[in-house]
């Protein structure tokens, strides 16, 4: 099975640019920060088009060349920024005054620091830290994100063309029924409304035919915005059939552990519950000691300069900073549940990844291995009946047309199954994502009522 494996690396960054790969590191998909031109000029793009695509290939140009992804990562440089402002202090400020006279004007001046702004610089920086850590986290989430859209849009690219070939089985089949009902009507051995009823099934399947090449170019245009080609690039190729299920079964609770461990997402929470305990404590510093400025007065009277200490601090009589106390102390509150939900939420999209992946191989194996094999058997005997004279043109193409659509449901049963591996490819990564809750079940054939002849 192939998992994603993810590296965040935590280590400070000396600029924006230069040290990306100490922010966000995915080895396996080797994620990179390239301008378009750079991009545009990347050698192993144009080398993994010029050969049939496979889903990993598909995945590495949308990392390389996507630039809604680029644009995600560059929003990192934000993160950064607040960052490095952050443990920034306060400017210090600078009065001076001048009286004129009819001698030499007095002069005078103040420069102050605020002090409490000093000791708050600290807090403030931890705080942008843990949101810098949680930024990192959120773009580590994005890449595997892009990977995993890029990866299910393959398979159902690969889907919408392999069923497109078996439509065109399809409408072969009804073609020649047509054409056959036609040639008995001269003949005089069926009746008008079979070779009208013929015509009408082979022009619904026309109709099919025209659905499905659209699917088809439409899945294909998914995959251009996924990868970020145009013009020129857009003319690669892909292997045309889902290939059959390989992958071992996977056992649930390693994937929930694993899941729940890795988790990108509670990663990102507990960053974010940091920095606002952090914001909360600064709100208190805040209000406890708005402001503690000191510094140095100078005056210049009668040509001689006076120097001394100043000292000024705002007493919080009236506004202790009861309202910024409480926004971010509810802010945390806020934050505390959310982590407990998404817990959950980790745990239960985990299950439900391992539910879908189960079922989803269960019922491709069933498929690809027993039913259409099974309509296969009906085929071959139904041309034996066939060609002993024993069965008529109808019920041939009948059977044909069954296999084909058993055709069908083998790839929608294979589309289905790569998908749900790709979430639990996903989930082992650190990154659950629930595809929803409700499922379609199929009504059972007969009468529910269980009534008598």
């Amino acid at each position: 099975m192939r998992i994603i494996s993810l590296v965040l690396l935590v280590g400070c960054v000396s600029s924006s640019r230069s040290r990306f790969d100490d922010l966000v590191r995915v080895p396996e998909l080797d994620v990179a920060r390239l301008d378009p031109e750079e991009a545009a000029q990347h050698p192993e793009i144009p080398r993994m088009l010029a050969t049939p695509l496979t889903a990993d290939a598909a995945v590495r140009v949308a990392i390389l060349n996507s630039p809604a992804l680029q644009s995600r990562l560059a929003m990192l440089d934000v993160a950064l920024a607040d960052f490095r402002g952050a443990g920034r202090v306060r400017n210090p400020d600078l009065e001076l005054e001048a009286e004129y006279g009819e001698a030499r004007p007095d002069l005078a001046f103040e420069l102050l620091v605020d002090i409490a702004d000093i000791a708050r610089a600290g807090i403030r920086r931890r705080a942008a830290d843990a949101s810098l850590e949680a930024a990192r986290v959120e773009a580590a989430m994005a890449v595997l994100d892009h990977a995993y859209d890029t990866r299910v849009a393959f398979y159902e690219h690969q889907a919408d063309l392999e069923r497109l070939e078996l439509y065109r089985v399809t409408v072969d089949a009804f073609l020649a029924a047509a054409e056959a009902a036609a040639e008995m009507r001269t003949a005089g051995n069926v009746a008008d409304l079979d070779v009208v009823q013929q015509r009408a099934l082979y022009e619904e399947s026309r109709i099919a035919l025209v659905q499905a090449e659209l699917a088809a170019q439409q899945s294909r245009e998914t995959l251009h915005v996924l990868m970020g080609l145009s013009g020129e690039s857009t003319t690669w190729t892909v292997e045309e059939r889902l290939p059959v299920p390989t992958e071992e079964p996977v056992d649930l609770e390693r994937l929930e552990a694993l899941a729940f461990e890795r988790s990108l997402v509670l990663a990102q929470k507990r960053h974010q519950l940091e920095a606002l305990a952090r914001r909360v404590g600064l709100a208190r510093t805040a209000g406890a000691i708005p402001a503690l400025r000191f510094g140095v007065a100078g005056a210049r009277e009668e040509g001689s300069w006076a120097f001394g200490p100043r000292v000024e601090v705002e007493i919080p009589v009236f506004d202790q900073g009861q309202g910024p106390i409480g926004r971010a102390a509810a802010e945390l509150l806020i934050g505390q549940h959310d982590y407990v939900d998404s817990a959950v939420r980790v745990r239960s999209a985990a299950r439900r990844a391992f539910n879908r992946h189960r079922t989803a191989r269960a019922r491709a194996v069933f498929v690809d291995d027993t039913f259409v094999p099974a309509r296969e058997a009906v085929l071959r005997e139904t041309l034996l009946q066939y060609n002993a004279m024993n069965v008529g043109i109808f019920q041939l193409l009948d059977a044909k047309r069954a296999l084909v659509d058993a055709q069908q449901q083998g790839v929608r049963a294979r589309l289905e199954y790569w998908q749900a591996l790709a979430e639990v490819e996903l989930g082992l990564a650190g990154r659950t994502r629930s595809m929803g809750g409700g499922v379609e079940v199929p009504e059972m054939a007969g009468d529910a009522s269980g009534g008598g002849h």
